[in-house]
């Protein structure tokens, strides 16, 4: 019996994810002045939005068949070893942000100090995901939800309206009860992704994946309200627009919460279904443009979205160090981040390579041709003559450091001691006639 052929990727999927990565590669960037040319500028909700809603409908397609056909307990089994993947991929790019902090020590991750200052209390908040700095805090808040997605699906197996009530009433109880997880125990600051706040919009990707909500149908009036809320939102995110209206800016502040990003306020939930509406809209009247030669290196990043959100993350830590040594603009920042978009893009197709396992396919040999392998040949013989001194080169360098170290050593003059003086420690011990001095004291 043959086995089933895979259904074919969403590739619009792949696409939004792949650009998603590179605005959030863009946006992390401190300092960056393109930061304010990305679509993020576009109103409350950015590319955080689009990946983690990208991510829901993903997950459907990815899990949903799993639970149809093995089962509650095999789907769920799927389920929590991406949730181990994920763990450890987060544990991962701490070392490495910390790595980067140490190696070009410009300055770091908020509150490093504590890791490497209190190193036994904040390894064990690090494992138990109560030491969670900002600037990574996206994966530990996917892992969290994605512990969700069973409870989920069996809902749906009682009514597909109690799946979709689960995250609505979990979200307004977190509005309500002010849950969240503690992100720093020194300060007592919480996840700056709350993921009993974001669940919301991965579950609606989710429900749309599945099926359990209809996509809407083109509609001139579905079009006009949502291409009205998109112009009245653009202000609230830009400030260069919103401080010079008063009205604007009283009602921002009055309003705070409905636009706030850690806890998913409802405007930017909102703000980001209009423009998923109306992407949609064009995306099905010009159905052509995923053929376009440069949207398919999008969809190869896209493809590869947990290995390139950490790579970009990283990157992005890179080039802010490099902005940082001066006065960064749109002209003189193009190029670290071109650089850094070039390098995931690179990554990501060489990652598509290797999945397909080239080492694998079956030729039948040739005879070589001198004349014309000899490129390849010099450039092979290179390569594995690099791999065969790396460690050399490694233990010279170690052997040159222990040189150096013991020269220092021998260097250092030794005093000679001087004679001890043996003091005896007195303890005063108060007599029965002893003055108590008062407590006010």
């Amino acid at each position: 019996m043959t086995a089933p052929a895979k259904a074919p990727r969403n590739l619009g999927l792949d696409f939004f994810r792949g650009l998603a990565l590179i605005v959030i590669f863009i946006n992390h960037m401190p300092g960056n002045p393109w930061f304010h040319i990305t679509p993020s500028r576009l109103g409350p909700s950015d590319a955080a939005e689009a990946f983690v809603f990208l991510s829901g409908f993903a997950a459907a397609l990815a899990y949903g068949k799993s639970f149809s056909q093995a089962g509650i307990l095999l789907g769920s089994v799927q389920v929590l070893t991406r949730c181990i993947q994920l763990y450890l991929a987060h544990l991962a790019l701490f070392m490495a942000m910390v790595f980067l902090s140490i190696s070009i020590d410009r300055w770091g991750l908020d509150n490093l100090d504590y890791f490497l200052n209190q190193t036994r209390d904040a390894v064990k908040n690090l494992l138990t995901l109560r030491y969670v700095p900002n600037f990574i805090g996206i994966l530990p808040m996917y892992l969290v939800i994605m512990l969700w997605l069973p409870v989920v699906w069996a809902l749906s197996r009682l009514h597909r309206a109690a799946a979709l009530a689960f995250p609505v009433v979990l979200y307004l109880s977190t509005i309500k009860l002010n849950w969240a997880f503690i992100a720093d125990p020194l300060t007592g600051n919480t996840w700056y992704f709350n993921p009993f706040c974001w669940q919301l919009l991965f579950f609606t990707g989710f429900g749309f994946g599945n099926g359990w909500l209809p996509m809407p149908r083109a509609s001139s009036l579905l079009t006009t309200v949502c291409l009205l809320y998109v112009v009245a939102c653009f202000p609230l995110e830009n400030a260069w627009r919103y401080d010079g209206l008063g009205a604007i800016t009283a009602w921002r502040e009055h309003w705070l919460m409905l636009l706030d990003k850690s806890q998913l306020g409802i405007l930017r939930y909102l703000h980001f279904l209009a423009m998923a509406y109306l992407i949609r809209l064009w995306m099905l009247r010009h159905p052509a443009w995923l053929h376009n030669r440069f949207v398919g290196t999008l969809i190869t990043l896209g493809q590869q979205s947990l290995p390139m959100f950490m790579l970009g993350t990283c990157l992005s830590f890179v080039g802010g160090m490099l902005l940082d040594r001066e006065q960064a603009n749109l002209i003189n920042s193009a190029p670290v981040n071109l650089a850094g978009i070039a390098i995931m893009l690179l990554v990501a197709q060489t990652l598509k390579w290797l999945d397909q396992k080239p080492w694998k396919a079956v030729r039948e040999p040739q005879a070589p041709v001198a004349t014309r392998l000899w490129p390849q040949q010099m450039a092979l013989a290179v390569g594995l003559l690099a791999m065969a001194s790396a460690p050399l080169l490694l233990l010279q360098h170690e052997t040159q450091t222990a040189m150096v170290m013991a020269q220092d050593a021998a260097d250092i003059v030794v005093s000679p001691l001087e004679p001890e003086i043996v003091t005896e420690d007195v303890v005063y011990q108060p007599g029965q006639d002893a003055i108590d001095m008062p407590d006010t004291l």
